[in-house]
């Protein structure tokens, strides 16, 4: 296989065995390779700081400032990707193994090889490195579309939970929410509250003033809820239709009294002209609010039907205005 101009450093303090390896490779016709030299590891570190573009470095492990491991070490320590061959002359097969264990590409005895073997040492070293090279680039690659399909799959999973509308949680999320904060409260002893709401006459608004326009007002209503429901832990959901649902943990039937209030008045401040309403002039909402300390001797189901039912009474009280029912006792 013929490989193009190859950049090796030496780094041997016996001059003979420097002339060696030149007569080596210039004795193989179908090895094209450039060969410097420098005595001292510390002169061939210099060399490869100044002059980097070497494809690998013959490295002799008995030098005037270092020996043994201590130069295989330092060389590992300053350029950790550059392919490196062990040259040694009594080189215990112990030793051998730990360098190839630890980087080296090749330990290869003084006296012991041809310029078939070294060539052949050579050649693999820079393949292995070659196929070291393509591999990290194929594992950044992979990070990159692992990121990738993380953020994907995020935006995926959004997607699946949040009302493509109003852009707060739907129904599912809701469920999701809702079932989790039960066992969690359960398990604690902590109250959950309910308000479930619905913007009065809303069909009415639509007859009026056409699906655009409500469809903008159910997302001013969305975020106007949120701005007031705005614990990390609160979960404010478009329950259906024009129909809101904020899951309220760890607070009591009073707090939560509070928080509808508190939307009733926020969405009243809207000022959202609704001449089609019998309630007044402006878009407005009627809330029903339950509490409870989770149990297992009480539904899930059953806190939900309550705020329900209370929602039902805000309205027969005459909308635009909440209604809740005592917490359940057990």
């Amino acid at each position: 296989m013929q490989i193009g101009d190859t950049r090796i450093l030496m780094i041997e303090d016996d001059k003979q065995d420097v002339e060696i390896i030149k007569e080596l490779l210039e004795g193989r016709h179908s090895f094209s390779a450039t060969l410097e030299h420098r005595k001292t590891l510390a002169e061939g570190i210099a060399r490869l700081h100044h002059h980097p573009a070497f494809d690998l470095i013959l490295l002799d492990l008995s030098l005037t400032d270092a020996h043994g491991l201590e130069a295989f070490q330092q060389i590992q320590l300053t350029f950790p990707e550059m392919p490196l061959i062990i040259l040694s002359g009594n080189l215990d097969p112990l030793q051998a193994l730990h360098l190839l264990q630890h980087g080296a590409q090749d330990c290869l005895f003084k006296g012991h090889f041809d310029a078939t073997v070294l060539c052949c040492s050579i050649q693999f070293a820079l393949e292995r490195q070659n196929l070291r090279s393509e591999l990290r680039e194929k594992n950044e690659s992979l990070k990159k579309i692992s990121k990738e399909l993380t953020i994907a799959n995020r935006k995926l999973e959004n997607i699946a939970v949040i009302d493509s509308l109003t852009k707060i949680s739907n129904r599912r999320r809701f469920d999701t929410v809702f079932m989790s904060e039960w066992v969690r409260l359960m398990r604690e002893g902590q109250p959950l509250s309910l308000i479930l709401c619905d913007v009065d006459h809303f069909k009415a608004y639509n007859d009026t003033y056409g699906h655009p326009a409500g469809d903008h007002c159910l997302q001013q209503v969305a975020h106007a809820i949120k701005t007031v429901a705005k614990r990390p832990a609160d979960c404010v959901a478009r329950y259906g239709g024009e129909e809101f649902a904020v899951v309220l943990p760890n607070t009591d039937q009073s707090g939560a009294v509070h928080v509808a209030e508190a939307i009733r008045a926020e969405i009243e401040a809207l000022h959202i002209p609704h001449i089609s309403s019998s309630v007044g002039h402006w878009i407005s909402l009627s809330l029903g609010v339950a509490s409870v300390i989770p149990k297992k001797e009480i539904a899930p189901s059953q806190l939900i039907e309550l705020a329900d039912q209370s929602l039902y009474m805000a309205k027969e009280q005459g909308r635009n205005c909440l209604h809740f029912f005592q917490p359940i006792q057990m």
